[in-house]
């Protein structure tokens, strides 16, 4: 890639193809009732405006690329799905075509020449030498970010008809200037205090309460003492997994499936391109530099006087695939070292040049037979389950035992006790045990489910045998735990009543932090100079510290606790924050952003009663589904 073009680029369609809108991506949703799955093609139609398969491919490929830019090469289109990615490029897509549709329903339009000045005037498509608007580092950057010229013009004018709407929403929102500069003078106040944690050693001994006392504890706190709802079952798995171990291949299947999955096993040559870029048109001065670098004239300096800076130059490294296509033919052929003649593209005239070349390379059979024979068997089993999973469900409807029924298909069959809601299944390792157990939890005691499916296809059938209803553990049965939990219990009120006493000290008799901690077999800490937040505190302060300090008058003490600790914080100094010199930029805008997203929420709500939106599920999996591994 582009290393100097991927930054501007990023910015550049953050800003001005997205970024008008892209609160509404937030706030604008797909709920069920927007969804169609009827005959239409389309992959969402939004009042008069659609979103066609080509479309939404096409963004969502630039998304994936995006996300390649950050997490690697490897990022896959499977990844960007699993992520969310595809519906968030829908939901991108829908909410540009809302607003779009409202300026158009509103009678908005864009000439062609507030699109141009829009798109000469971003300081990114700017020649960094003369500041004039270059077409070069304009088409280099469509080409980056996977846009065509036409997509980036019209995405500029839909962009700005939005920009009327919303403009019209949001720039009357106000915000006080005393108002935000008491906020930032609230923020920007410091204090600091000491303080000590109180010595437990002296608590550790803590006598056992009489028999009633314990008693009144176990029935107060009877939460802690109550034993769950727990279900008896029996159980029965069928998994592709399961047959693995009895699905045998033969060394025919194993090169037949070798042959067929070749290319998984090959790791592509790849090349290190560099380029110089003439516009289109521009021929002539095309075949004078090529002329030029026979003669022996330096790559890199003949780009330079074409206008072309380093970072345009330098493409990065490439597969026969990942290369603009018109390209790939000519740099492949290049040796190592070698420009190309001038090749035209829709970008204009280009010539390539390589740097350097990795071999491309493929691993044997021998090297890849565990791989081959795995995926053999997981294909056979997968294939068998489903005919088995047929019988399994066949024999259950006939109202054979789900014991008898199993065995006739080799599924696995558990007998369970004392399963409890959200725990899975009893310490049994077994495949999708969450899914498994909210099943249990909708059957009624006796009742048994139909043969059920996980979300990793494993299929199972449960019957619940008996339901234990919750109920409080009789205290003979967990005395031991009462009375370990009335100690600790008792333990921090009495550690959390002499704190108190010691703050009081301070705070009615004027004691000395120090010397109160110092009776106490403490040492006292010093918070920081903080602020609300926390920030500022020292090493290891907790930030309840910071809390405390913000409730106290000056010289003033209280006892906190913090976990198992128990701290006497006395506030020590004030730091006020002048509101009258507060600089309350950020505030005002962060008030201001905050009133117009409300306005746009409300506002975008309207339009979701107003503009007809559905979405057809059923040709975004159509379109994705058979090439998700990619």
């Amino acid at each position: 890639m582009l290393a100097g073009i991927r930054t501007f680029s990023k910015s550049i369609f953050a800003k001005i193809i997205f970024g008008v809108i892209a609160l509404s991506f937030v706030i604008w949703g797909l709920n069920a009732s927007m969804l169609n799955l009827g005959t239409s093609r389309e992959v969402a139609e939004i009042g008069s405006q659609k979103v066609t398969p080509v479309e939404l491919d096409r963004a969502f490929q630039r998304s994936v690329q995006n996300m390649r830019n950050v997490f690697g090469p490897n990022f896959n289109q499977q990844q960007a799905i699993q992520m969310g990615l595809l519906n968030n490029t829908v939901q991108s897509l829908v909410s540009q075509k809302v607003l779009r549709e409202d300026a158009k329903v509103m009678g908005i339009g864009i000439s062609d020449d507030k699109v141009r000045d829009t798109i000469f005037a971003s300081e990114n498509f700017k020649d960094p030498t003369t500041g004039q608007f270059s077409r070069d580092r304009f088409l280099q950057a469509l080409y980056t970010a996977g846009y065509t010229e036409q997509e980036f013009i019209e995405g500029v004018r839909g962009d700005l008809m939005s920009q009327q709407v919303v403009g019209s929403l949001t720039g009357t929102a106000a915000v006080p200037e005393m108002m935000a500069k008491q906020i930032v003078a609230y923020r920007n106040e410091q204090r600091s205090g000491s303080f000590f944690a109180l010595n437990g050693a002296e608590f550790d001994d803590i006598a056992v309460a009489d028999d009633p006392t314990l008693r009144k504890f176990h029935e107060d706190n009877a939460a802690q003492f109550t034993a769950p709802e727990s279900r008896d079952v029996t159980l029965a798995t069928l998994s592709a997994a399961d047959l693995i171990p009895t699905i045998s291949v033969t060394e025919e299947e194993i090169a037949d499936s070798y042959k067929q999955r070749e290319a998984e096993f090959q790791t592509p040559e790849k090349r290190v391109v560099e380029q110089i870029l003439f516009a289109p048109g521009d021929e002539q001065s095309a075949h004078e530099a090529y002329k030029k670098l026979q003669e022996g004239a330096d790559f890199m300096a003949t780009a330079k006087e074409a206008g072309m800076d380093e970072g345009m130059v330098k493409l990065g490294e490439f597969t026969a695939n990942d290369i603009l296509p018109d390209l790939s033919a000519a740099t492949f052929a290049l040796p190592e070292g070698g420009y190309s003649e001038p090749v035209e593209t829709a970008l204009g005239w280009h010539i390539l040049h390589v740097t350097s070349i990795t071999p491309g390379s493929t691993q044997s059979l021998d090297e890849v037979r565990d791989t081959i024979v795995d995926g053999l068997k997981q294909f056979k089993a997968e294939d068998s389950i489903y005919d088995l999973a047929a019988k399994f469900d066949e024999e259950l409807g006939a109202g054979t035992p789900i014991e008898d029924a199993a065995r006739d298909v080799g599924a696995k069959t558990y007998k369970l006790s004392g399963v409890v809601r959200g725990e899975g299944l009893a310490g049994e390792n077994i495949d999708s045990a969450d899914e498994i157990n909210a099943k249990i939890f909708e059957l009624e005691n006796g009742e048994e489910s139909f043969l059920e499916e996980t979300g990793t296809g494993t299929r199972y059938v449960v019957r619940v045998e008996n339901i234990t209803p919750s109920a409080l553990r009789p205290f003979e049965d967990v005395r031991d735990d009462v009375i370990a939990a009335w100690k600790a219990d008792e333990r921090q009120k009495q550690m959390l009543a002499k704190a108190e006493e010691l703050a009081n000290t301070i705070n009615s008799n004027g004691a000395d932090l120090a010397a109160v901690a110092s009776e106490d077999g403490a040492e006292v800490m010093e918070s920081g100079l903080t602020k609300r937040t926390g920030q500022g505190l020292g090493d290891n302060v907790n930030p309840a510290v910071a809390a405390a300090l913000f409730t106290l008058e000056d010289g003033k003490a209280k006892a906190i606790q913090t976990g198992e600790d128990i701290l006497i914080v006395r506030l020590d100094n004030i730091k006020v924050a002048d509101a009258q010199t507060a600089d309350a930029s950020m505030v005002s805008d962060e008030l201001k952003s905050a009133i117009n997203e409300d306005i746009l929420s409300q506002y975008l709500g309207y339009l979701r009663d107003e503009i007809s939106v559905t979405v057809n599920n059923t040709v975004i999996n159509e379109l994705f589904a058979p090439t998700a591994a990619n």
